[in-house]
């Protein structure tokens, strides 16, 4: 509890007649950016309006370093925000815009701290400047800037990157790693692309309809997904339907016959989900033991990959990733198969729904 900056415990929220949050458990650790991710709806905006006080829970605690923050005002709860659209103030320029929250300090050092900030955000040179003559990604860092200019207990992040192309949504990434690195302030941040909050946070909370679904580092997430749906969320992942024949194994609707190398938590004949990622299945143009039978559809190279689209027997679509060896490639049509790293698979109960 000591490192816990940030705690949202049992939280509950409805709009009229419609549940939006649903027990709503977890903690960002001090000085740490933990990103809410989830599609659209799931009640991630939701729990960050929450967060900054704009709305009042039905039930349960947000707390920050120990306060209760649930039913505190926004102007007294020492929260810095960051929107999409970034909100300056296009009357004025990037230095008035960071000190606009500071008008209670005395002038000088009003001033040093706004040439702190600019320098933490490299935009000394533009002081002077209007946001309107700046481009997406300065204006992103004007906005960061002023957010931490009244020193804030937190930073709350709603799609910060959202306006942005995509190369330099790729480089304020990094530019917010960089930062968060020197000012070391709990931040939450809210976002729809996985590739985005991989690259900033160190611990993610992924949200479907209304319920955290699974709390945990990138890695964590990507490589022991608690659901189904986190399984396909972060990164591609393959689902096949198959049907328990043993203690560790298994048979799909295509007829292929795979040894897992554990045992299954499922009786003989339970109807399960087995899913696979494309860089865990390797190519083969003849028959092999255990290997998934599909009808070669194209290949794209991938720098130093081919991503290949294929289909099986029963019409579902499935995507492998192998390195280009300068080999032999099928043609649109061909008979392949598909070996998977079956220490790799995972496998979900089959009363879920297939994407």
């Amino acid at each position: 509890m000591a490192d816990t900056g940030l705690q949202i415990s049992n939280v509950d929220h409805s709009y009229e007649d419609k549940q939006v949050l649903h027990n709503v458990n977890f903690d960002v650790p001090d000085g740490k950016v933990v990103a809410l991710l989830g599609p659209s709806g799931c009640g991630k905006s939701t729990i960050l309006r929450a967060i900054a006080g704009l709305i009042t829970p039905d039930r349960g605690r947000i707390s920050l370093q120990g306060r209760d923050l649930t039913k505190v005002q926004v102007r007294n709860r020492k929260l810095g925000m960051v929107f999409q659209n970034f909100a300056l103030f296009s009357h004025m320029t990037v230095a008035e815009n960071v000190a606009y929250g500071l008008a209670h300090l005395p002038r000088q050092e009003r001033k040093e701290r706004v040439a702190r900030l600019l320098e933490l955000v490299r935009l000394t040179a533009f002081a002077n400047r209007f946001p309107p003559s700046l481009s997406g990604g300065q204006q992103q860092r004007v906005a960061v800037a002023r957010a931490l200019a009244t020193d804030p207990s937190a930073l709350l992040m709603d799609e910060p990157f959202g306006a942005l192309d995509r190369a330099l949504r790729a480089e304020l990434q990094s530019e917010l790693v960089r930062m968060q690195d020197d000012v070391g302030i709990t931040t939450v941040m809210v976002t729809h692309d996985q590739e985005e909050a991989q690259a900033v946070a160190g611990q993610l909370v992924v949200m479907n309809e209304g319920r955290v679904e699974q709390v945990g580092s990138p890695e964590e997430i990507y490589d022991h997904p608690a659901s189904l749906f986190v399984n396909g969320f972060i990164g591609h992942a393959n689902q096949q339907h198959a049907t328990v024949t043993g203690a560790g194994r298994l048979k799909t609707a295509g007829g292929a016959e795979i040894a897992m190398n554990r045992t299954l938590n499922y009786l003989p004949g339970a109807e399960v989900i087995v899913t696979s990622r494309p860089e865990d299945l390797s190519l083969s143009l003849t028959e092999q033991p255990g290997a998934i039978a599909a009808r070669f559809d194209r290949a794209v190279v991938m720098g130093r990959f081919l991503t290949i689209d294929a289909t099986l027997p029963d019409g579902t679509a499935i995507k492998a990733q192998v390195l280009r060896d300068g080999g032999a490639r099928p043609g649109k049509g061909d008979a392949i198969w598909l070996i998977p790293d079956t220490s790799r698979l995972h496998v979900f109960p089959g009363n879920n729904q297939i994407n």
